[in-house]
Formats: structure tokens, sequence, C-alpha cells
């Protein structure tokens, strides 16, 4: 008795496991077709065999999906990064499109130039045309730079002069254009043609020859000699005409050689002669020394004085193999009558002599590639009468100054110059004014990617002294056309060079 209920206790107990389990996995079923978390946008048929013996049932279950707020916003995102997409290529293919617009190439033999690139490339390719021309036929070289811009000095002077600014003034201009025109071998020539504020600057204070200075020009001859080759040793090189100075670390710019900053400095300016007219000579002894010497009219206007003789002019040049370090001292001395002082009465004698000296050392590191560092001290006394009225009871003057260049390349198109000087015109006779001025410039240049030769400048540059001499568009006297003098000036100027 006990074993049979036993027996039917456990069945009943297997029958309701089972029955608890079947209902347990139709709620699981229920579950997974519940409509309230489906997506209305989706449709799901399943469809169930149950395979019985030979017969067989099917049945049809349609699911009714509905979105989440979560998936309309992913649909919406996907559609705007369709939108940037589609953008993305289309601005692509517009830069594609100016990049070969921009590309220097020529156009075929037969078909005009249409794009800027090949308007470019025709124009090397004719003037390239025209170099071999005359240099295969004449042994002329012909090479040319361009140097315009746009300046602003925050000073706003009255008659946008740069006060102490040589070859620069506030507004637009044409700084430099220069045709070099050039035969080389055993006899030659040199003639440098300048146009712009560098002509008008160089013309207003250099001496032509045994004539008195034309004044302001916006064309000067700035250089035109004769040379020869004397084939004594590793060859004498004599010059003949009017050539530039010696003197300063800063040149006159032609198509090779350009200076590192777009203004001209203080040194350059103010304390050293441009241009002369006479002999030279120059030799080099071998790798390491060179030097020149000569003989010329003098320095800035002395034809309207009484000069008794020449200025003497010379150069030594040290430096090392590579020409990593380099080391050069000029110097110059002779009668001369500076333009500081006007000579209405010619009181001025040949025993004005002028002497100056002109180290300059130049320096670029191994250990810090692309460094070129570079520093230019100068020293010149004039003999009196220099610097009073009238001019028997005046003395004798110096002045002094000292500049520090430091340019780095960051990369072979884009190059870093910083300058920073010092002047001291102690006596006025450079200047006018006893005072001691000083500035920093600092500019960047920017070769331009597949034109040869074309470079962008952006340079900013402070000028500072010891006294009010800067000139501003303030009038203290509008009468009398008096201005407010402040002690300093800041200029920002960019520039485009072309050289070729």
């Amino acid at each position: 008795m006990n074993r049979r209920k036993t027996t039917k206790v456990a069945a009943w107990i297997n029958l309701i496991a089972g029955v608890a389990v079947i209902g347990l996995l139709c709620n699981t079923n229920a579950w997974a077709a519940d409509p309230s978390t489906a997506d209305p946008a989706t449709t799901t048929t399943t469809t169930h065999h149950h395979h019985r013996m030979k017969m067989a049932t099917t049945t049809t279950t349609t699911t009714v999906v509905t979105p989440t707020p979560e998936q309309q916003r992913l649909d919406a995102l996907s559609g705007q990064m369709s939108n940037l997409q589609k953008q993305t290529d289309d601005t692509t293919s517009e830069v594609k499109k100016i990049e070969a617009a921009m590309t220097i190439a020529q156009p075929a033999a037969s078909a005009s130039p249409v794009t800027i690139g090949q308007h470019v490339g025709l124009a090397e390719t004719n003037i390239a045309a025209i170099q071999k021309n005359l240099s295969d036929n004449l042994g002329i070289s012909v090479h040319a730079l361009v140097d315009a811009g746009y300046e602003h000095n925050f000073n706003q002077p009255n008659g946008n002069t740069n006060y102490i600014r040589d070859w620069d003034e506030d507004g637009f201009q044409l700084t430099q254009g220069n045709l070099h025109i050039e035969r080389d071998g055993t006899v030659g020539f040199v003639t440098d043609l300048n146009f712009g504020q560098v002509a008008n600057s160089i013309s207003a204070i250099t001496n032509y020859s045994n004539t008195s200075r034309v004044g302001a020009q916006w064309f000067d001859p700035t250089q035109y000699y004769l040379t020869y080759t004397a084939p004594i040793g590793s060859g004498i090189s004599f010059q003949a005409g009017r050539f530039v100075t010696l003197l300063s670390a800063e040149v006159v710019p032609v198509y090779n050689n350009q200076n590192y900053n777009e203004s001209r400095g203080l040194l350059f300016t103010l304390g050293e002669p441009t241009a002369h007219t006479g002999i030279r000579a120059s030799y080099t002894f071998n790798d390491y020394v060179s030097a020149a010497a000569g003989l010329n009219n003098g320095w800035d206007n002395p034809a309207s004085t009484t000069n008794g003789g020449p200025n003497y002019e010379g150069q030594l040049t040290l430096n090392n193999k590579d020409k990593s370090l380099s080391f050069v001292v000029n110097g110059m001395w002779g009668p001369n009558v500076l333009p500081s002082l006007p000579n209405p009465l010619g009181l001025h004698k040949s025993n004005e002599n002028v002497g100056t000296i002109d180290p300059i050392a130049t320096w670029k590191p191994s250990f810090i590639p692309n460094l070129t560092l570079e520093t230019e001290y100068l020293y010149a006394s004039q003999s009196g009468p220099a610097t009073a009225t009238p001019f028997t009871a005046g003395h004798s003057a110096t002045w002094q100054g000292l500049a520090q260049y430091l340019v780095y390349d960051c990369t072979p198109s884009l190059e870093l110059a910083t300058r920073g000087e010092f002047f001291d015109d102690e006596d006025g006779a450079r200047t006018g004014t006893t005072q001691t001025l000083w500035e920093i410039t600092q500019t960047l240049s920017y070769k331009i990617p597949q034109v040869t030769g074309l470079i962008a400048r952006l340079e900013y540059r402070h000028d500072n002294s010891d006294v009010n001499v800067f000139p501003n568009n303030n009038f203290v006297s509008p009468v009398t056309g008096q201005q407010h003098l402040w002690h300093g000036q800041d200029t920002l100027a960019a520039n485009i060079i072309y050289a070729f």
C-alpha cells in the first residue's frame, strides 16, 4: 500500500513539473513577441513545423517591431555623415582643380596658356631662352629683381617718411627694381641699374665720379664698371668704374645676393657709404685667405668739397675650409666732407679726413644645423670742423654701432631672421642730433613653392632713441607745421620679391 501511494505521488509531481515547464516556455515565447518593444517598420514572420508521425502542421506568426528614440537619432546621424562625406568629396575635387591651375607647366606647342601656372611656366621658359641666347652669342648674362610691398608706420608720420630709415616709407611702394647685366671673362663688365626707393636713396647721397650729386631720383646706375683678370697666380681681378662699398654686412640686393631682412639697418643707413667711383683689385691666395684694396673718390657726396686726394679702401677675409666660420675686416680712410653740414662758403678743406674700421664675423655652428650668426661692429671718425656753425668753431666727430643677426632656416622654404642694432651718434654728425639709437627687426621669409626666385616677406620693426626724434601726425602747431616727437616708431611691412 505504501509503495503504491508513493508511486502515485511521484507520478503527480512529475506531471505538475512538466506542465510548469511547458507554461514557462510558452511565456518565454510571448515575452519575445511583446509588441511594445518592436519596431513598427519591421515585420518578422516565424514558421514553426511540428512533426508528429506523418502529419505536419505549419503555424505563421507575424511580429511588428517599434523603433526606439536611439534608433531614430542613429538614422539621422547616418544621414548627416553621408551629406558631410559628399561635401568633403566636392571640396577635394575643387582643390585638385586649383592645384592643376597653379601647376607650373608650359602649354602644348599649339595651345595658348590658360591657367595661371601655364602663364608663369611660359614666362620662365621665354626668359630662360633669352638668357641662353645672350650668353651663347655675346657671353652676356641678364638677370633682374623686383621687390614691392606695403608698409604701415604706426606713428602715421606726415609725409609718410620713416625717420632714420632708408629705402622704405609708409604706404605702398616699389622698394627696388634691379636690372643686372654682366659679361664674364678675361675682360668683362658689370652693370646694376636700380629703380624705386633704392634708387631714390642712393642717388641722393652718392658721388657720381667728379660731378655733384643729382638729388633724389627714381633711377640710379648703382654699379657700372669694367673687369679684367690678370693671369698672375690664381688671377688678380681688377675693377674700374663705380661699384658698391666693401663696408657693411648688408648689401645692395641683386638677383643672387639678398639681405636677411627687408629693411636696411642703422649701420648701413647712417654709418657707412653706399658706392664709390674708382679702381679696385682683389686676389684669392688660397681657400682660407683673400684680400682687396682700392682707391676711390670717397664717401657719399665729396664732389661738393675741396678734397685733396683719393680715399684708400681695403678688405682682408679669413675663413675655414667649408666657410662655416669667417672673419672679414674692412677699412677706409681719406679726405672727405660728409653731407651732415652744408658748405656754402667752401670752408671745408681736404684735411678733414674720415676713417673707419668695420670687422664682421660669421658663424654657422655644426651642432645647430641651418643656424647662422653674424656680428658687425663699426667705428668711424671724422676730423674737424665737422659738427658746428661757424665751421671754424667745430670739432671732430665719431660714431659707432653694433649689429647682431640671428638667422634660422626652419625648412628649405621658411626662414626666420632677427636683427638687433645700436648706433651711437655721439656728436650728431650722421643724424643731426646727438643721440643713441637702437632697433630690433623680425623678418619671416617664405619661398613660394614651384616658382623659382619668388619670395614673400613679413617684417616687424621697432626703432628707438634716447631723445624724442620720431615724428607722428599730431601737430604742436598746425600753423607752423611743427609735429609732436616721440621716442620710437613701429612698422609692419609685407613684401613680395621675384628674382631671376
